[in-house]
């Protein structure tokens, strides 16, 4: 029997790190991300700050923590429409504290978890699988790629598969229950949008993965989150392992989608990861490209230029390893507000960034004469006027 790992809680459940969790949660960017209703829930949490997280400490540590119901509301996404499901304050404390218990025990002390698979892995997201993808075919002539989505990913995995494969690898009975009744919070599945629900996911596929590495000994074997990538030169051999994998992944409750494919990459096209990949070139998605294109359009209306280069960032992410020069060139021209937009912003933050430089600078020659003066009075005690040392310049940046 495998080692399982124990003293979980010692190590993680402290005071301190609550404090932690409730400030890496109260970060701007994601306060953006907050409805009417969670912002409420923060401000009543904060003005008890120190009695809630006492109160959270001692409820988590005797094992008397019980969850809220979720607060569930619809998103849409191109053409899908997805159920995310939203936590309480609370809620989400203790799930990014179970998020870092899961990390330690999986990625950390046992490594269950395969070198290939990625999202929601610290520096293993969606961009390093695409690019990773892209150079295994790119100028290669003899590739076939199988394709495979698991349906519905998160609604449909089973709460006792899920546990068992829990208490096979953690000994410590805290962290056991607190699984439990995270787990557990749904009537059947997992959530999809707690940070848990990741771990978890790559937890619930971690022996399917090794399967796929080690018994049928396949080389580039990748998996993001649901979607899954195998590729190889012989298309039989390639027909062979997808129908393993489907009978892998149905023995954990679940089915790959019928729309699994084999794509020669020479003359066809894969679907990766917001990208139209073959061995020529990657491309960017239709839906994609639509969907950037109203965000441009958002921020032309709405005319701040500290949200355009903000959104231009993240549109940037989106379009890394893509060949996208043209489309970014036809853009300039089609949306030439938005870009002027950018180039304020950014003229701003260098002038900022230049008048802060100048500020330091001069702050420092005030601090030495300040210190000579200091150092010449105390030698010739002249005078019994008090001495007063300002702590800091009063510029104001106009930025």
């Amino acid at each position: 029997m495998a080692k399982r790992i124990g003293l979980v809680r010692k190590k993680f459940l402290t005071r301190e790190r609550l404090i932690q969790i409730v400030h890496y949660l109260l970060r701007p960017e994601k306060q953006k991300t907050w409805s009417q209703n969670i912002r409420h829930e923060w401000e009543v949490f904060l003005d008890s700050f120190e009695d809630n997280i006492t109160r959270l400490y001692y409820n988590l540590r005797y094992q008397v923590y019980t969850p809220q119901p979720f607060m569930m509301f619809e998103k849409k996404e191109g053409r899908k429409v997805r159920q995310i499901s939203a936590s309480h304050v609370t809620d989400q404390i203790v799930d990014c504290l179970l998020t870092d218990c899961l990390m330690y025990v999986y990625l950390e002390k046992k490594q269950i978890i395969p070198n290939t698979s990625y999202g929601s892995i610290p520096n293993k997201g969606q961009h390093k699988l695409r690019k990773i993808i892209i150079n295994k075919i790119r100028h290669r002539k003899d590739l076939y790629v199988g394709v495979g989505d698991t349906e519905k990913f998160y609604p449909t995995m089973k709460h006792d598969i899920l546990m068992d494969f829990h208490r096979q690898h953690i000994k410590d009975k805290w962290l056991l229950w607190l699984c439990d009744i995270m787990v557990r919070r749904m009537e059947s599945g997992i959530a999809l949008g707690s940070p848990s629900s990741n771990i978890n996911g790559h937890v619930y596929h971690a022996e399917c993965d090794w399967y796929m590495i080690t018994k049928l000994g396949i080389r580039r074997y990748y998996r993001f989150c649901d979607n899954k990538f195998i590729i190889h030169r012989d298309k039989n051999y390639l027909h062979t392992a997808m129908r393993e994998m489907m009978a892998q992944v149905e023995k954990v409750g679940q089915n790959v989608k019928r729309n699994w494919q084999i794509v020669y990459c020479k003359e066809a096209r894969i679907e990766c990861l917001g990208g139209l990949i073959n061995s020529h070139n990657a491309r960017l998605k239709k839906d994609s490209r639509i969907r950037i294109e109203r965000i441009i359009r958002q921020r032309i209306r709405d005319g701040d230029c500290e949200k355009a280069l903000a959104s231009w960032g993240g549109i940037c992410g989106s379009l890394v390893n893509l060949d996208v020069r043209n489309l970014i060139e036809f853009w300039k021209d089609r949306y030439p507000r938005f870009f002027e937009m950018i180039g304020i912003r950014r003229q701003q933050l260098a002038e900022q960034k230049k008048f802060n430089r100048k500020h330091k600078r001069l702050q420092k020659i005030l601090d030495k004469a300040f210190e000579n003066y200091e150092s010449f009075y105390n030698q010739t005690q002249e005078t019994e006027t008090c001495f007063q040392r300002p702590e800091t310049l009063c510029f104001q940046c106009p930025f």
